[in-house]
């Protein structure tokens, strides 16, 4: 199937003066079709800066909507579709990469959906006031739909990075909309560009960014959110806008006169311009999903794309039943919070946590800081909610103990608490680490023991702090020392020389029940796998069970005693 870029350049090649050598891709169809195919091959980066800069400059000189002029842009979205999908799974791939190669991947995909977006949206505000002047009203359609799907990228990339929408985004979404309802042309069903596998409307396109904004609460990794995006296009049919409220069967609802994104339906104002939709439909085929996968149906049988593995899917599919659930059966908190300011210690990945476990007989009362909370530090915190530099630089003066300090221990100011865990806002520009499902250890600096947390929410609030969700674990980790009894060692002089003998820490965590477990590196992992116990005076031998959990760089597994 053709691009309409493509077919433009049929009828404009034609009108290029012969033998007018021009490098200038903004010039005209020929040219701009030339210029992409000297693009350097093999570099996908390089490529699609390339196209970047030039849809840039594009938006940055724009004065003329003409044919022309959109079928330039047009031809340069798409010609940038695979190279922007090779950055993606680059980005989604290695979530371990370092804050300036994730900066460097983050802002490149974020800056080519944003260029992209910005000329869409002009084109569409132009063409759609002189609509039954020119001669692109029938395209109106295809670049509304573009530009709706071009904003909804941007939604979904500053959740990636859990980020606010800012930038009057939604306001411009919604008007979007509003010019396809206003044109009649919301339900049209077309295909936005040639390689799409299946069609699509702007009502549909529109539901899909609500539906993906309500899923995300600041939980879900980067790769679950784009798991969602590809699964939500396979759930179109589900959904329908509706402009007047049934209390029986609608549960959410938007306001296209505000900036921000869906609601539950709760007290709505009939005097504003909203639409409502329901989503029982949807919630039934998430259960019928849910068994499939549970009898042993493989999840790209049921559409849940090739990649998808069926634990995953599972605990996804869980969530969205949730989250996208009626008022009266929504998820509820554990547990109430209470707003606190304390101060706790903090650590992060199990070789740290482990370390702070070692380091256990420092007296009590002593932070690994070096320094217990001072009058003057508890003083600052119960007035301004954090320790101010001139108290630091007063404490930095005073007679220190010879205990020495810990660089893996951060203090955090946590502002609230449950019986589940923490909730807190933390300095973040240096954090690399800090992401959903991070392992951290946490403790009150007068306490003698560590308790694990979970990073469960992140919420960037600016560029140098984020609002952190923490959930606490209520098993009290003791250190455990695994050896390998599989893999036999070989020896030198009689000496063994395969390090096969040296352990493996990890965090015991007793159950209730003697349901007992144990977090490890996930290098470590085998099912069945047997080790041998130091540290525990329950068990010498242990076998690995099922994985309770995982996340990067820590997973938490199931562990069933071994006779000996």
């Amino acid at each position: 199937m053709n691009s309409l870029a493509d077919k433009f350049a049929s009828g404009i090649a034609r009108l290029t003066p012969f033998g007018k050598r021009n490098d200038d891709p903004l010039t005209d169809i020929k040219t701009a079709t030339r210029w992409l195919e000297n693009l350097p091959i093999g570099d996908a980066f390089k490529c699609q800066q390339a196209i970047f800069k030039e849809l840039k400059r594009f938006n940055e000189n724009s004065t003329q909507y003409t044919k022309d002029r959109l079928a330039i842009f047009m031809l340069l979205d798409e010609k940038s579709r695979d190279l922007q999908d090779t950055l993606v799974r680059q980005y989604l791939r290695n979530p371990r990469m370092s804050r300036p190669v994730e900066s460097q991947l983050w802002h490149a995909v974020y800056g080519l959906h944003w260029e992209t977006a910005r000329g869409y949206h002009s084109f569409v505000l132009h063409l759609s006031r002189e609509s039954g002047k020119n001669s692109l009203d029938a395209v109106i359609p295809l670049i509304t739909l573009r530009a709706l799907q071009a904003f909804g990228q941007l939604l979904k990339w500053r959740a990636i990075r859990y980020l606010p929408a800012s930038e009057k985004l939604w306001l411009r979404l919604h008007n979007l909309y509003r010019i396809a309802e206003s044109e009649n042309f919301q339900r049209q069903s077309q295909r936005a560009y040639p390689d799409d596998e299946s069609d699509c409307s702007c009502e549909t396109a529109y539901l899909h960014i609500l539906m993906l904004n309500l899923a995300d609460s600041g939980t879900l990794y980067p790769k679950q959110l784009d798991l969602l995006d590809h699964w939500l296009c396979g759930w179109h049919g589900m959904l329908q806008l509706d402009n007047r409220l049934d209390a029986n069967i609608h549960n959410f609802v938007v306001d296209l006169s505000a900036d921000h994104g869906p609601r539950r339906v709760r007290k709505p104002d009939t005097d504003k311009p909203l639409r409502f939709w329901a989503t029982a439909d949807l919630l039934q085929n998430l259960h019928e999903l849910r068994s499939a996968l549970q009898e042993g149906t493989p999840p790209a049988q049921l559409g849940l794309t090739e990649t998808a593995r069926t634990s995953e899917s599972l605990e996804l599919l869980e969530y969205l039943q949730h989250q996208w659930a009626s008022l009266a059966a929504r998820e509820q908190r554990r547990a109430p919070r209470e707003s606190i300011k304390r101060l706790l210690d903090v650590t992060h990945g199990i070789n740290a946590i482990v370390g702070q476990i070692k380091a256990a007989d420092l007296p009590a009362g002593v932070s690994p800081y070096g320094t217990g909370l001072n009058y003057n530090e508890a003083d600052d915190v119960a007035v301004y909610g954090f320790i101010t530099d001139r108290t630091r630089e007063r404490v930095s003066h005073m007679q220190m103990p010879v205990i020495p300090s810990s660089p893996d221990v951060e203090r955090w100011v946590m502002h609230d608490e449950s019986e589940c865990g923490y909730g807190a806002i933390v300095e973040s520009r240096d954090k690399d680490w800090l992401r959903v499902g991070a392992l951290i250890g946490i403790k009150s600096h007068d306490a003698s023991q560590w308790q694990i947390g979970i990073v469960r929410r992140l919420s960037r609030v600016n560029d140098d702090t984020s609002s952190v969700g923490i959930e606490t674990l209520v098993e009290t980790p003791t250190l455990a020392m695994l050896y390998d009894t599989a893999t036999p060692g070989y020896t030198v002089n009689g000496f063994d020389n395969s390090g096969a003998t040296l352990p493996h820490p990890g965090l015991w965590l007793a159950g209730s029940g003697g349901t007992d477990s144990v977090i490890i590196d996930p290098v470590h992992f085998s099912p069945g796998k047997v080790f041998q116990v130091h540290g525990v005076t329950e068990h010498k031998f242990i076998a690995l069970g099922n994985p309770l959990e995982r996340s990067e760089g820590w997973m938490r597994v199931a562990v069933e005693p071994v006779s000996s």
